[in-house]
Parts: C-alpha cells; sequence; structure tokens
C-alpha cells in the first residue's frame, strides 16, 4: 500500500457522495485508497485530533498518498480499513433475538472521549442563536424543551465540559459493525467532523435504534430498552466524572441542531415545517424519545 503501483490490484471500490475508495489486494491489513475532489480534501490534523479522542479504532487516520492523483486532478489518501459491514446492511443480523447483538454496539458507541479544549465563546453564541431560531419557528410543543435546552446551554460550554472532535454525520453507513459479534469495528467519513461539546454527537445513537421510512419513523423492538443500556454503559465509561443529565442535555442539543433544520431553494436555512417528513422525524427522534421511545 506504500506504493502507488499496488492501487491497481484491489478487491472492492466504493463509490461515495464525494469519494471513490478502493480495498487494495496486496494489503493483508485491508488498506484502503480513497480518491476526492480538490475542494473536498480531508483535514488530515483534525482527523489525527479525533484519532487522539476516539482512539485508532474507531478513527481511521489517512496520510496523504504519494504522487496520488498528480494524473487525475484528485487528492488520493491511504488508510486502514475498519473493516466489518455498515450497521445498516448489518440491520437483520443485529436484531435478530431480540436485538441481542445491537445491545453491543450501542454500548461500544457509549466509549468515552476527551480532547483539549479551544476558545468556546464564539461556538456559544452560534448555538445559542441556531436554538433560538428554532424556539421561534418550530411548533409550540418544542417551547418547553428548548427553554429548557437554552437554559442549560452555557453548562456545555463550562470549562470543566470538554470539546472534541465530533462526527457531524455520525449515520448507519458511517458505523461499522462485526456483524457476528455486533462489536464497532470503526467509524467512517471523519471529513465530516467539527470541534464543539462533547456529547452532541450522541444524536447517532437513534441511527441504530431505528430507521427512517416512507411513513415516518419505526423504532427496533425495545428501543427504550436499549437506549437505557446505552445510558448504563456510558455511566460505567465515564463514572462521576461526566454529569450524565449533562450528557443528556448535549445529545439533545446535538439531535435539534442536526434534524430541526431544512434548506429553502435559494439555500436559506430555516426551521423544520409542521406537516413535513421532516418534522416527524425529528419528533420521534428528539420528544418521543425523551417520553421513552417504542
Amino acid at each position: 500500500m506504500g506504493r502507488t503501483g499496488s492501487w491497481r490490484s484491489c478487491t472492492r471500490t466504493f463509490q461515495g457522495v464525494t469519494s471513490y475508495a478502493a480495498e487494495a489486494a496486496e494489503d493483508d491489513k485491508g488498506g484502503v485508497v480513497q480518491f476526492r475532489p480538490p475542494d473536498g480534501a480531508l483535514d488530515i490534523g483534525l482527523i489525527q485530533r479525533a484519532q487522539e479522542a476516539y482512539g485508532s479504532r474507531f478513527v481511521p487516520c489517512p496520510r496523504e498518498a504519494e504522487g496520488g492523483g498528480s494524473l487525475t486532478g484528485l487528492q488520493a489518501y491511504i488508510m486502514n480499513n475498519v473493516g466489518g459491514v455498515s450497521a445498516y446492511l448489518a440491520r437483520d443480523q443485529l436484531r435478530a433475538d431480540d436485538n441481542r447483538l445491537l445491545r453491543v454496539t450501542v454500548k461500544d458507541l457509549a466509549l468515552p472521549a476527551s480532547i483539549a479544549t479551544p476558545s468556546r465563546s464564539q461556538l456559544y453564541a452560534s448555538y445559542e442563536a441556531d436554538l433560538k431560531q428554532l424556539k421561534g419557528g418550530l411548533p409550540a410543543r418544542w417551547r418547553e424543551t428548548l427553554d429548557r435546552l437554552l437554559g442549560d446551554l452555557s453548562l456545555l460550554f463550562a470549562s470543566d465540559w470538554p470539546m472534541v472532535p465530533n462526527h457531524t454525520d455520525l449515520l448507519e453507513n458511517n458505523i461499522h459493525v462485526d456483524s457476528s459479534t455486533g462489536h464497532i469495528t470503526g467509524i467512517c467519513d471523519w471529513q465530516d467532523t467539527a470541534v464543539s461539546p462533547f456529547g452532541t454527537s450522541l444524536w447517532g445513537l437513534e441511527s441504530v435504534l431505528g430507521e427512517r421510512t416512507t411513513t415516518g419513523w419505526r423504532w427496533v423492538s425495545n428501543s427504550a430498552k436499549l437506549r437505557w443500556e446505552f445510558w448504563d454503559a456510558f455511566a460505567a465509561a465515564f463514572g462521576s466524572q461526566v454529569p450524565l443529565e449533562r450528557a443528556q442535555t448535549a445529545r439533545l442539543v446535538g439531535v435539534l441542531l442536526k434534524s430541526g433544520f431544512e434548506w429553502t431553494d435559494r439555500g436559506n436555512r430555516r426551521p423544520v415545517a409542521e406537516g413535513s417528513s421532516d418534522l416527524l422525524f425529528l419528533e420521534a427522534i428528539s420528544l418521543k424519545a425523551e417520553s421513552g421511545g417504542s
């Protein structure tokens, strides 16, 4: 994998929205070469920080390939293959036998992370403005929740709460699992990363506890029990050093900022509208999840 010539022999290829990847046949460790357009180049420094926070098990850190893309105009990167399959493809195995393996996946998602904190004031102002916009634009049934989150928001930017590189697209397709054990083998696509309060990416839990269908959101069986198992594992991993209630606040803030907005044809962002499928989805993973899910 260290030589560009070995790229020519590959076992599988993968087409993403802004990338194309090939798994090299010669690499016993399952190396991957990924090609990206110049405007989609990876921020390797930020991904390295994510690896410092979450460990190499979850974050495969790429390196630039020697001479990669010089003839094509593309950026080329080499990285380890996280293995496993996406949680989306492993749904049947994970949910079999009353979610036996999904229980393992959920607990793996609760593993700890920490990293040095950047300046917080500007990010706090951005979060506060977004939550106020949601309070003014979402239906009234969200008002109590948003008032509570606005009141608690400063706790997520306090000096004792870590700022970490959070994955901003933690969906089933980016969570790879061993379909025979349920354990997470790695998390892909760390280009979608932003430094933000720890816990705001925990909305990714919802992506394995249910699925979006043409008629709305459908929870897996016993999703409420799985949610409690996640928080039990989270508490066991962190102990008393991380207040559980504050982590739950961070999760809900992440849910609302991730799924509470939609884009207009003119490229402006606005709160999702009453009667839309996006609002039904948001209600399921915020208000209904807070009251116990399925």
